[in-house]
């Protein structure tokens, strides 16, 4: 009939009815007809398989309403310290926060709800840190919880409003984050290093150098070295920095280029009594580098060069010096016997046969030194 509207609404769905823009029905699944004259009946479909009611309009219309819709939704509000999981047929939904709600369309799906007190139970269980980081609004949900691991040999601090609570061992952790501020430290107890680069430093004969130090510490007490201390290695960093510019300052270049482990004797007991009572420990530094400007290198080249040079000479003179005094022994030998002087005579004359060819010996070994030698080359 022309005047005869019919509405169908499949099972996912819900209707609002409008007549003159008026709410007056919500329609739910099945074939609905109505009068219409003058085109007056508007109908307004929503799909339900997405149970929660998100349209703000839609909340308002139904709220002012209450009396017609409230057997077709469920609100679900938190007062300001409770948050509340949401299951739908068993599985996870959504988080609500504090101090806000979330509407539900009346299904056959079951909405269960779990309320948690974040200030009483301020740590997640490990079963709902699981649900939640599966989420898919995990990255919302994130915002208002803090979740770290700890691994072995590192040490957790939980703080809450600035102040220790407690210290966590390895594990993994999760706290509500809503209406106060959580924040959980995890500092590493293994053996860690730190590096003082680039440092320029004046020696005591005002020479220029540019300084590398590498550092191993640990810490050995997690709680005061992040109570008592703003950053723990910062404070470390300045003090390796301190102590090597007192330990280069005070030393003359030669000195420091001939003695570099000096300077890690120096830097290390000077910053572990300075360290240690903050739960720190320094377990070894070392120097890498001792960087001279170019012209300084150029100097100390010369100088090596030029001692260099001295030492070879005096090593010659020293050695032309014995060769001499060897002659002149053997000399004087050779003056206060015949023997030894035929002997060397003889030992002249095998270095001589050695070189030729032909020897001709005229008159005997006799001739051979007292007539001379022909040579036939």
């Amino acid at each position: 009939m022309i005047f005869r509207k019919r509405i169908v609404i499949a099972d996912n769905e819900r209707g609002l009815l409008f007549r003159d823009r008026q709410l007056t029905a919500v329609l739910t699944a099945g074939v609905h007809q109505f009068w219409d004259f003058g085109n007056r009946i508007k109908v307004r479909l929503f799909d339900i398989t997405a149970t929660e009611i998100t349209q703000k309009d839609v909340k308002v219309l139904l709220r002012n309403k209450t009396n017609l819709c409230e057997q077709f939704y469920t609100v679900i509000s938190t007062d300001e310290n409770e948050v509340a999981l949401i299951y739908v047929d068993g599985q996870f939904n959504d988080l609500i926060k504090p101090q806000s709600e979330k509407w539900f369309w009346n299904t056959a799906a079951q909405v269960e709800v779990r309320r948690i007190n974040v200030t009483e139970q301020i740590e997640v269980s490990a079963k709902d840190m699981k649900v939640l980081a599966k989420a898919a609004k995990a990255s919302v949900l994130s915002a208002g919880l803090v979740i770290k691991e700890v691994t072995n040999q590192q040490v957790g601090l939980l703080f809450i409003d600035g102040q220790l609570v407690r210290t966590l061992k390895a594990g993994k952790y999760g706290f509500w984050n809503y209406n106060q501020s959580v924040n959980l430290e995890v500092v590493e107890t293994r053996a860690q290093t730190i590096e003082v680069a680039g440092q320029e430093i004046l020696t005591k004969d005002k020479v220029s150098l540019r300084v590398n130090l590498s550092a191993t510490f640990k810490v050995n007490d997690a709680v005061v070295a992040l109570t008592e201390l703003s950053n723990y290695k910062e404070f470390l960093y300045n003090a390796l920095q301190l102590a090597l510019r007192k330990a280069i300052g005070t030393k003359v270049l030669d000195n420091l280029i001939a003695d570099k482990e000096a300077i890690d004797t120096f830097v290390q007991g000077f910053v572990a009594k300075k360290v240690a009572g903050y739960g720190l420990t320094l377990v070894e530094v070392g120097v890498k580098d001792i960087i001279l400007p170019g012209e300084m290198k150029t100097i100390l080249n010369q100088v090596v060069e030029a001692e260099k040079a001295a030492k070879a000479n005096i090593i010659k003179r020293r050695e032309e010096t014995a060769a001499t005094r060897s002659l002149l022994n053997t000399a004087k030998l050779m003056d206060q016997s015949d023997t030894l002087r035929r002997l060397k005579e003889l030992e002249t004359l095998e270095k001589i046969a050695d070189k030729v060819e032909t020897l001709t010996v005229f008159g005997g070994m006799e001739g051979v030194i007292k007539e001379g030698i022909k040579l036939n080359v």
